[in-house]
């Protein structure tokens, strides 16, 4: 459920939905390593249909090298990159795929209704604003690269950040 050391591992989520960022905050504090890096799906629309993702809000999309993962298997796939003893949940992917997926989009279609949501995508703190796409003092060139490659239009989607 890992990838190969050197893949980059980035969770696109819905940026208004406060479930899905309580999620960012969640695996940002339980992802010691910084395996993961986030991008709020509004932003990223362009990079998310050049590789075929929907781009509808309605899934959490966890990016991995060529392959992209939705649904449970981008929660479960998360959860397999942090800390113990959360990386234990990922043992969730024995459930058949059908069945995990149909709670997750039961959760999902009704997330703004129980978490409600907020006017716009979250700006991150300090404390961890270099795990995001698009961050200007992002120093991790393979990360840029990888946006890059995967569609983004120049600078523009990434501030000021020379590629």
């Amino acid at each position: 459920m890992t990838p190969p050391i050197g893949t980059d591992s980035i969770l696109m989520y819905d940026g208004v939905c406060n479930l899905c960022n309580g999620f960012v905050n969640f695996v940002s504090t339980h992802d010691t390593d910084k395996k993961v890096k986030f991008g709020a799906q509004q932003k990223y629309m362009e990079m998310l249909e050049t590789r075929g993702a929907p781009t509808d809000l309605s899934t959490l999309i966890l990016i991995q090298g060529d392959e992209y993962y939705l649904y449970s298997s981008a929660a479960l796939r998360t959860f397999a990159l942090m800390d113990e003893p959360y990386r234990s949940l990922s043992a969730a992917q024995v459930i058949p795929e059908f069945i995990r997926d149909w709670v997750y989009k039961l959760v999902a279609r009704n997330r703004y209704w129980m978490f409600g949501q907020s006017e716009k995508c979250r700006a991150p703190s300090e404390e961890f604003r270099s795990r995001f796409l698009g961050y200007e003092k992002m120093e991790d060139v393979s990360t840029k690269e990888f946006v890059k490659k995967m569609g983004s239009v120049g600078s523009s989607s990434l501030g000021s950040t020379d590629l």
